[in-house]
């Protein structure tokens, strides 16, 4: 009886990150898009007021761009190792009832 409770709690959780990866998709485009407006904005005011052409806009794009990626995929691997453990519990469960010792 316990081992079926904690085999649908397992499912549970899975489901519940399941989820979260559709609000996931949600933060990676904000996550995008908020660096790249900061960038662009102060890039353009610092490019006008030094007159530097569009090189302070591209540096800062640039750089919003790399900065966004790798909060990207620190999130994807947190994420990852998440379910890894949701599957990894979910076969251990499989394993116990087919051998009850």
């Amino acid at each position: 009886m316990e081992n079926n409770q904690e085999k649908k709690d397992i499912y549970k959780e899975r489901e519940k990150y399941r989820q979260r990866a559709f609000f996931m998709m949600l933060e990676v485009g904000i996550i995008l898009a908020v660096p790249a407006f900061v960038a662009l904005f102060l890039g353009k005011y610092l490019d006008k007021t030094n007159q530097t052409g569009n090189t302070l806009t591209m540096i800062f794009l640039a750089v919003a761009f790399v900065l966004s990626w790798v909060i990207i995929i620190r999130k994807y691997i947190k994420f990852n190792k998440k379910i890894k453990e949701i599957d990894r519990k979910i076969k251990e469960s499989k394993e116990n009832v087919d051998n009850p010792n």
